[in-house]
């Protein structure tokens, strides 16, 4: 029987981005409405970024490395605590939920700025949110591919739980 949580997650994150797109520009159309200017998107923002989708997916091919592994010898040298192993999965998809929570964000901001393209440091935020939206928008990626790393083969599931039959941590 397969599950049904993958297409829930990508449902989810859809969501999200349609969700805080719709948020966040009423809130910059009510900011801007009030008579202040836009706030600034900082370029450091990239890097925290950019940094979780590295370690995410580090993790992802750590535990990967250990369900395809076929010696025994391989597979102790990789292995993952449970622990661990569900705290990737777990980094994984908030990846995927949060990077398309902050491309609705960073879309809202592009938009914003479309109608006054021509003003030069309009532009440059309108850059920012774009470049920005790009990043997170690697980062869901990268929680969607993290999550696909620690799927277990469907041969190896002994129950409905996902346990692998000669795994001892699960006794």
């Amino acid at each position: 029987m397969r599950k049904t949580t993958d297409g829930i997650t990508f449902v989810a994150a859809v969501v999200g981005v349609a969700l805080s797109f719709a948020l966040a520009w009423i809130a910059l159309f009510a900011w801007r409405s009030s008579g202040r200017e836009y706030p600034m998107l900082p370029w450091f923002g990239l890097v925290p970024m950019a940094l979780y989708a590295v370690l995410v997916l580090y993790a992802a091919y750590k535990v990967r490395q250990y369900v395809r592994s076929t010696s025994a010898s391989m597979a102790s040298t990789f292995m993952p605590t449970p622990q661990q192993a569900r705290g990737t999965l777990v980094a994984a998809q908030a990846g995927a939920l949060g990077g398309a929570m902050l491309v609705g964000f960073y879309a809202a901001n592009a938009v914003v700025h479309l109608s006054t393209l021509d003003v030069e440091s309009v532009r440059a935020m309108f850059l920012r949110a774009v470049i920005s939206l790009v990043a997170a928008a690697g980062v869901s990626a990268a929680g969607f591919v993290a999550q696909w790393m620690c799927r277990l083969p469907e041969d190896e599931r002994d129950d409905d739980l996902g346990r692998r039959p000669d795994d001892e941590a699960y006794g």
